[in-house]
């Protein structure tokens, strides 16, 4: 019988973590490590519509990047979304683990997923953050692409790499690309750290508008793919799990609910 805690333990010694930055609830979230597993379902994210998609699919464990609970809960009210959604998952004896930014650093991990997407060579970290076993690990990655390209011209690939609707950039549209640097979700804090590299751009989501200023005062390009584009860990991780002896006899169900708030015109 495969546990939720054997799951955990094989997880973890790819994500070990110890790669977590500061703070970031990963882990067991619902559940117990005690649960038996034979259906497992991976999502960037953790919505009710998920929890929807788990119950019909006969789930025993949801494994996410995004943790359902990042903020201490005050409540568990089900006339909301959270409150009903932590009261199916209980009910339908569901658990959920969530592997953030461990996954994030992780060799093989979401950045290098990305970074392998783009068919990077060179890669390197874009920020060192923890060294473990003499192994040094880091947030981000920086990369050569196979030939030059426009930033509009990048911008255009990403949209049909990643299948998404719509890439914001700041800088001229035929600023020249060879050298990218790339960080899956929130990547505002790395800017300054991505425009003192090689890089001639750096790709993340969600960036803010006063961080925007930053780099045209920088004169460094960036593009905004938004952060949807860490589900490639979906396809990542499955092949990943699934391919270890131990949870061979696990059925692997990739989420296909979009969690993606924003629709665009």
């Amino acid at each position: 019988m495969v546990t939720v805690g054997k799951v955990i333990e094989v997880m973890e010694q790819w994500a070990d973590p110890r790669l977590k930055m500061n703070n970031d609830p990963i882990g067991l979230q619902i559940g117990s490590t005690e649960q038996a597993v034979t259906r497992v379902l991976v999502t960037l994210d953790v919505l009710e519509t998920v929890v929807d998609e788990a119950i019909v699919n006969k789930v025993d464990l949801i494994i996410a990047h995004h943790p359902l609970l990042y903020m201490p809960l005050t409540a568990i009210d089900t006339n909301h979304s959270r409150g009903r959604m932590i009261a199916k998952l209980l009910k339908h004896n569901i658990a959920v683990y969530a592997a953030h930014t461990n996954l994030d650093i992780a060799n093989g991990g979401v950045n290098d997923m990305l970074a392998a997407s783009l068919e990077l060579s060179d890669v390197r970290l874009l920020e060192k953050t923890t060294t473990l076993a003499d192994e040094v690990y880091g947030i981000g990655r920086i990369g050569r692409l196979k030939q030059p390209l426009t930033l509009e011209q990048l911008a255009l690939t990403l949209k049909k790499v990643w299948q998404l609707d719509g890439v914001r950039f700041v800088g001229l549209p035929q600023k020249r690309i060879e050298t990218v640097a790339l960080l899956g979700g929130d990547g505002n804090r790395y800017i300054k750290k991505a425009a003192q590299s090689e890089a001639d751009v750096l790709i993340t989501g969600d960036i803010y508008y006063h961080q925007a200023h930053d780099a045209v005062e920088l004169d460094f390009a960036l593009l905004d793919a938004g952060h949807t584009i860490e589900k490639i860990m979906i396809p990542g991780v499955i092949a990943k799990l699934s391919a270890t002896p131990e949870l061979a006899s696990l059925v692997w169900i990739a989420a296909t609910v979009s969690t993606n708030p924003f629709h665009y015109r």
